[in-house]
């Protein structure tokens, strides 16, 4: 009788402690949402961790003389994160007029990135910008790396640095050109498996329009849209 009651009690305690666990998983995941004139979603539910994570993440858009749309994305949370980029193209009536996306991983804390729409229409009004957020699974090494680029005339050379003890399994950057304010061109590359001191160089071409004819420009600016392992 004493062995039963213990396997009773057993019993009970067992389905307490899953009850109280059961309820304690989350989707760490959002949405942040903007227009061609850049307005925010709200956050509908303050609470929610994973709203916060789409809530401190903005995103704007600009066409280049190519007539791509460039997103930018910066990332304002203290973590890394997974960023999934979904652009909705419209005609003055309404009408979906073409879509394109991008993904990111292992976005670093504060980091802002860029990326280009490679299937932006020839024709359309307006548009809308949809980025997804989750909290990366993935070894961010964001602050491992050394950025450094130079302007030789003919292209912009860039060397992202290894300045882990780990190899990276992954490093792309972009580069965004302007004429005074206005963004002219986009260009980007990417490298795997850098190894520790080691570096990932890169040559970005100089912005042409939609004719392939030479694009002037003043300033650019390089970004590191990725530098990640996979946690495997």
């Amino acid at each position: 009788m004493k062995k039963l009651y213990l396997l009773l009690l057993v019993a009970i305690l067992t389905f307490s402690i899953t009850t109280g666990c059961s309820n304690n998983g989350e989707n760490n995941e959002g949405t942040n949402t903007s227009t061609g004139t850049n307005d925010q979603a709200e956050n509908t539910n303050p609470q929610n961790p994973s709203v916060d994570l789409a809530q401190n993440v903005s995103s704007s858009g600009t066409m280049t003389q190519e007539g791509k749309l460039v997103v930018l994305v910066k990332n304002n949370n203290n973590v890394a994160v997974d960023l999934d980029i979904e652009v909705e193209f419209y005609d003055a009536d309404g009408l979906i007029a073409g879509s394109d996306s991008d993904s990111l991983m292992a976005v670093g804390a504060n980091a802002e990135v860029a990326v280009e729409m490679y299937s932006t229409p020839e024709s359309f009004d307006n548009y809308k910008i949809y980025v997804d957020v989750t909290a990366t699974e993935q070894i961010s090494y964001f602050d491992k790396v050394e950025l450094v680029h130079n302007n030789n005339g003919e292209e912009i050379v860039v060397q992202v640095k290894n300045n882990s003890q780990d190899e990276i399994d992954y490093i792309e950057v972009g580069i965004v050109y302007y004429q005074g304010d206005k963004v002219v061109g986009y260009d980007y590359d990417n490298e795997i498996e850098i190894k520790p001191e080691r570096s990932a160089n890169f040559s970005l071409y100089y912005p042409h329009d939609d004719d392939y004819d030479d694009v002037n420009f003043d300033t650019y600016k390089v970004f590191i849209n990725e530098a990640y392992s996979y946690n495997w």
